[in-house]
C-alpha cells in the first residue's frame, strides 16, 4: 500500500511540473510577427536574427544562391534589400492551416505578394523556397509553358513499347 501511495504522489508531482512548464513557455510568434522580425533584422544586418526567421528550405536556397554567386550566405543577407524599406509594408490576411501559413504583403506596384510560412521546431519560419516555387509556377502559367514534370498531352510519358509498336506499324 505504501508503494502505491508513493507512486501516486510521484505521478501527481510529475503532472504538476509538466503542466506548469507549458504555461510558462513563451508565446509562439505569429507569421506576421515573424515577417516583421525578419524585416527589422534585415535592416539591422543582424545575420543571426535573419537566419532565425527563415525555414530550412530557405536557408538551403540561400546556400545555393551564394554558391552560384561565389559568395557567402552572410554576404547575401547583408546585401538584402529589406534595408531599403523606410517602414514595414502593409501586411494583411494572415492564414494558418496546420503547419503552413501565409500573409499578404503590399508590393511596390500597389498589389500584394503572398509570403508562405512553415512551422519548424514549434516556430513560424518564412519559406522563401516555397515563394520561389510559386512564382516560377505563376510565370509558367502566364507563358503557357508546361511544368517539367507535367504529363505529355495524349495520356502520359512515351514508353519504349509505344515507340516500338509505332515502328512495327
Amino acid at each position: 500500500m505504501k508503494i502505491y501511495r508513493t507512486l501516486i504522489v510521484a505521478l501527481a508531482a510529475f503532472l504538476i511540473v509538466g503542466c506548469s512548464g507549458a504555461e510558462n513557455a513563451p508565446p509562439v510568434a505569429s507569421p506576421t510577427d515573424t515577417l516583421k522580425n525578419y524585416i527589422e533584422a534585415s535592416k539591422k544586418k543582424d545575420i543571426a536574427a535573419i537566419r532565425k526567421n527563415l525555414s530550412k528550405g530557405s536557408l538551403e536556397l540561400a546556400e545555393k544562391s551564394a554558391k552560384a554567386q561565389n559568395t557567402t550566405v552572410d554576404e547575401l543577407f547583408k546585401r538584402d534589400n529589406m534595408a531599403a524599406l523606410d517602414e514595414i509594408p502593409e501586411i494583411r490576411n494572415e492564414r494558418i492551416e496546420g503547419d503552413a501559413a501565409s500573409v499578404e504583403v503590399k508590393d511596390f506596384t500597389s498589389g500584394y505578394d503572398t509570403i508562405p510560412f512553415v512551422k519548424e521546431d514549434g516556430a513560424w519560419k518564412i519559406a522563401f523556397d516555397k515563394y520561389q516555387q510559386a512564382m516560377m509556377e505563376k510565370m509558367r502559367q502566364e507563358m503557357n509553358i508546361p511544368a517539367a514534370n507535367a504529363p505529355l498531352s495524349g495520356g502520359g510519358q512515351p514508353t519504349a513499347n509505344s515507340n516500338q509498336s509505332k515502328a512495327n506499324k
